[in-house]
């Protein structure tokens, strides 16, 4: 990584860290640093020396890769979600909260959820219709009917190219290996999409009911 990234990194983190809490001589004052010294961090024309680095680690309990842009979260354990998964960070927080949702039990009011999420309120409010995504994503990674689902889903949101160069119209979608091409016969895409959803959909609980 260059200087010049590794400067951006750093000065962008650093202001997300304080932003909407205290001004930048503020933060300046509350790690030991100069006022000017900052400054010049936040305009990407210096870079800081490690005593600097510790210094925020330390006063604000945040990791030293964060700031230098080695893992892409704050949090650890987000961060090695994301390096295993590549889901993103935001993708792991909601699935953490989802779990949490799921771990809390019955709910009876907004005003129980509020007491159990605090701050994390709101986020958790809106996404109480989904505490049984982590069952639904175990299930269609685990079977090849869930796996075609998900084709299927990609192709939708992702968008895919309709290729009718050869025999038959394809539809070309993305995929999780670079420069590896899928190619999906627009039959099973287009003309009853739904129902080949839900075919699948039918299929997959069959095999489940079948499983227990």
């Amino acid at each position: 990584m260059d200087i010049a990234k590794l400067r951006h990194i750093f000065s962008t983190r650093i202001r997300g860290l304080r932003e909407g809490k205290m001004n930048q001589g503020e933060f300046a004052d509350s790690v030991g640093v100069s006022r000017g010294a900052m400054s010049y961090y936040e305009q990407e024309s210096r870079t800081p020396d490690i005593g600097v680095l510790r210094a925020i680690c330390v006063k604000y309990n945040i990791s030293a890769d964060y700031l230098l842009g080695i893992i892409p979260d704050p949090n650890h354990s987000v961060a090695d979600v994301c390096h295993e998964t590549g889901l993103s960070p935001e993708a792991v927080k909601k699935l953490n909260l989802i779990t949490r949702l799921v771990d809390a039990g019955e709910l009876h009011s907004h005003e129980h959820l509020m007491d159990i999420f605090d701050a994390e309120f709101m986020d958790a409010l809106r996404i109480t219709p989904f505490t049984s995504l982590p069952e639904v994503l175990s299930i269609l990674l685990q079977h090849e009917e869930g796996l075609s689902l998900l084709s299927l889903l990609g192709a939708i949101i992702l968008g895919a190219e309709v290729d009718t160069g050869g025999n038959e119209i394809c539809i070309h979608i993305k995929s999780a290996a670079k420069n590896f091409e899928i190619a999906l016969p627009v039959e099973d895409i287009t003309p009853a999409l739904w129902v080949n959803i839900q075919n699948h959909a039918d299929n997959l609980k069959k095999k489940l009911q079948a499983e227990k």
